[in-house]
């Protein structure tokens, strides 16, 4: 059972930051790899059970805290008898993209993309406590959305994201890249999450970015860790899932062409690749997924 806390949205009504409480019911499950771009961090309020990431399995118990980088496939295959309660927070990368002088360096441009190979997903109850405490004032906050409550989410999060590199080791140790670059990718992504809808060519997205197609795709990928290619379909099958489970009522063909597919056999096989279901297997299992 989902249960939605609260959101954060853009002025286009795109959902930037959200959370929401899953109680999942004990048993083994179904190891679906899935990923999405969205960065996410999961509080265990109560129970135990297996997270599976990749090829690495991790047991999970009450008090602690896991954190995912976008696109990192991960998937809770097995629950305690006596179930498992999590708070999930996703925010978009976007959602840290501010001014330079109160957004992340240049050092750390892809952190929502990667982290270091010796970050291992979990922080131990034991070590837990200031970012526990800075999660639950987020829940707070957007729970109660007194006024400017969106501001204090975003300096909450933004103390988890120093404690995370400065305590945990969670950063990659990557070069910095000149800004105007990394505003011109960043540009190329904005572009991307907003028309979804349409026919996209390296061409086109890299004359908006102001490089050659090559340098483009090279440079994106260094980015954001994964392909042009890959990003775009992360998003289309994102929105997809949001539309299948709100509009339940909508074929499967029309919710593939308003996210930029144009037949069923294209957005089936994406879809199966990013979530291990096909669009009706996920209508019908009840977002087993999330």
């Amino acid at each position: 059972m989902i249960t939605d806390i609260g959101s954060i949205k853009d002025s286009d009504s795109r959902v930037l930051l959200k959370m929401w409480k899953a109680t999942v019911p004990p048993g083994e499950r179904p190891l679906f790899r899935h990923s999405h771009i969205m960065f996410e961090i999961t509080y265990v309020v109560s129970g135990d059970g297996i997270y599976t990431v990749g090829k690495t399995t991790h047991r999970i118990t009450s008090g602690e805290i896991f954190v995912f980088s976008s696109n990192e496939q991960h998937c809770i295959t097995a629950v305690g008898e006596n179930g498992l309660e999590i708070i999930n927070l996703h925010f978009e990368p976007r959602y840290l993209w501010g001014r330079r002088h109160d957004s992340l360096t240049d050092r750390n441009f892809n952190f929502c993309f990667s982290h270091s190979p010796d970050f291992n997903n979990c922080i131990p109850k034991a070590e837990a406590k200031e970012i526990s405490e800075l999660f639950e004032k987020i829940k707070s906050e957007l729970e109660h959305k007194e006024t400017e409550y969106a501001l204090l989410v975003k300096s909450c999060l933004n103390s988890i994201i120093v404690r995370l590199i400065r305590e945990f080791g969670y950063s990659a140790d990557t070069a910095e890249l000149n800004r105007d670059r990394l505003k011109s990718i960043r540009r190329t992504i904005q572009y991307i999450d907003t028309h979804l809808s349409e026919h996209f060519t390296l061409s086109s997205l890299s004359e908006i970015a102001g490089m050659s197609p090559n340098y483009y795709s090279t440079l994106f990928h260094s980015v954001s860790g994964i392909t042009l290619w890959d990003y775009i379909n992360s998003r289309r099958i994102e929105s997809a899932i949001r539309l299948l489970s709100e509009e339940k009522s909508r074929t499967v063909l029309d919710i593939a062409t308003q996210c930029g597919y144009n037949n069923t056999a294209n957005f089936n096989k994406a879809f199966k690749k990013i979530t291990g279901l096909t669009p009706s297997e996920y209508r019908l299992s009840g977002n087993i997924i999330y």
